[in-house]
């Protein structure tokens, strides 16, 4: 049972509720008037808007001016329940995940978890205010998110090819002795065009004709070169595979180059729409930087807003430090004084983004060069974690960008606000 008393709705207090929500079944539990409801229902639009229409008209009639539908994010299920919510004029908010796995135990004493006693652990705590904001996103912001998400699996299905292309050229190629800049590059690419990248396709050519027709692909590539690689297939054929199977690791390995070449395409494709979004955005905000030379890309800025929102939706630079989940935790209890670390509860793709647009900005003469080093040298940390001190870092320059208003400024970058005043 939940440990807060029944009360009647009033006009100051929203009606809340509480909904557990999975694939199928929604669980949903109120109290209007004094009494308590628990409901189950399917997850399905027009029966979501019939329930969710009947409380709110209950809840109205009791007095109550607004209704508060409060849930936990499941991945895409939720999307019917806050939607519908929306278009009905409710107001909704989202709980921690977090926060439901610990009141579960302050509600019931236990760390059970059932579908009945989930919608009360959430009423507890949209009762105590620890709701988060939920938002529906305009366009093109929706847009852009979801632009985002399927360039984040283009970048993963580039990843996981190219580590197929290596594992499957090691059993078909085991003594293949060349760096990924040469197997990715012109001249890996005229090795399986011509051959597959098959050493006994090659070793049967003959070393004279073999040589011949890569020269012939590849004008630049260096003769020491292919005669290394000669050299190398005739070392592989000693293993002397059968020929049908030599046969399927070849087509493997095609296929393995043919889903590189798919997700390097759609990236591009994506990268291209995602900047136009950008270039879309900045005409209805022109508080939204631009790109700097140096600094960040109009790409990165459209996918660190995509994952942010509109930037006027944050107060300050801490919150969106929050939403990303790199503020700091600490852990102290008495004399113990454990070590601080980023809560990592926010959006992970946008602590992703961050990492990567960090990355080429720690370089001595970099940005962020001196600050990185000083932290690595000086201070001892670890390479990991000054990345994500640098991260931190460029939020709150990024932040100060937007709310500004001004061009770029690197004199400002590590200059706080007083001494940048006295020194204009």
């Amino acid at each position: 049972m939940s440990k807060f008393s029944a009360k009647p709705a009033s006009s100051a207090t929203p009606v809340i509720l509480a909904v557990d929500v999975s694939r199928d079944r929604l669980n949903l539990f109120t109290r209007i008037a004094g009494r308590e409801h628990e409901l189950e229902f399917a997850n399905r639009t027009d029966v979501i808007e019939t329930e969710l229409k009947a409380l709110a008209a209950r809840a109205r009639a009791a007095g109550a001016k607004e209704v508060l539908v409060v849930a936990e994010s499941t991945g895409r299920y939720h999307c019917s329940l806050l939607r519908v919510a929306g278009l009905l004029g409710l107001q909704t908010a989202w709980v921690s995940a977090e926060a439901v796995a610990k009141m579960r135990v302050v509600e019931s004493n236990d760390t059970g978890k059932t579908d009945r006693k989930d919608p009360r652990v959430i009423y507890s705590l949209a009762s105590l205010g620890k709701t988060l904001r939920h938002r529906e996103l305009d366009e093109p912001y929706s847009l852009l998110r979801l632009y985002n998400g399927l360039y984040d699996e283009a970048e993963s299905g580039v990843v996981q090819a190219k580590c197929a292309i290596h594992e499957r050229l090691k059993t078909l190629f085991p003594d293949f002795g060349f760096k990924k800049d040469f197997l990715f590059g012109r001249s890996g690419r005229a090795l399986l065009e011509l051959y597959g990248c098959n050493p006994y396709r090659i070793v049967r050519a003959g070393r004279k004709r073999f040589m011949a027709a890569m020269k012939k692909a590849v004008p630049t590539m260096r003769r020491s070169s292919i005669e290394k690689l000669f050299a190398q297939a005739e070392i592989s054929v000693r293993l002397n595979l059968p020929e049908r199977y030599v046969q399927v690791l070849e087509m493997r390995l095609r296929q393995a180059f043919e889903d590189l070449d798919l997700h390097t395409d759609r990236k591009e494709r994506l990268k291209r729409t995602m900047e136009g979004l950008y270039r879309e955005l900045r005409r209805q905000d022109d508080r939204l930087p631009a790109a700097k030379k140096g600094v960040i890309t109009s790409f990165h800025l459209a996918r660190v807003v995509a994952e942010t929102g509109p930037l006027s939706d944050f107060s300050s630079w801490r919150q969106v430090l929050r939403f990303a989940g790199l503020n700091l935790r600490e852990r102290q209890s008495g004399t113990y004084r454990g070590k601080n670390r980023i809560t990592k509860k926010g959006r992970s793709l946008l602590r992703k983004i961050l990492s990567q647009i960090v990355l080429p900005l720690v370089k001595r003469t970099s940005l962020y060069g001196p600050y990185y080093h000083h932290k690595r040298k000086v201070e001892k940390m670890p390479g990991s974690k000054a990345i994500t001190a640098v991260c931190r870092r460029f939020v709150k320059l990024l932040f100060g960008w937007y709310s500004s208003e001004k061009q770029f400024d690197q004199a400002r970058v590590f200059v706080c606000e007083s001494q940048y005043q006295k020194a204009a």
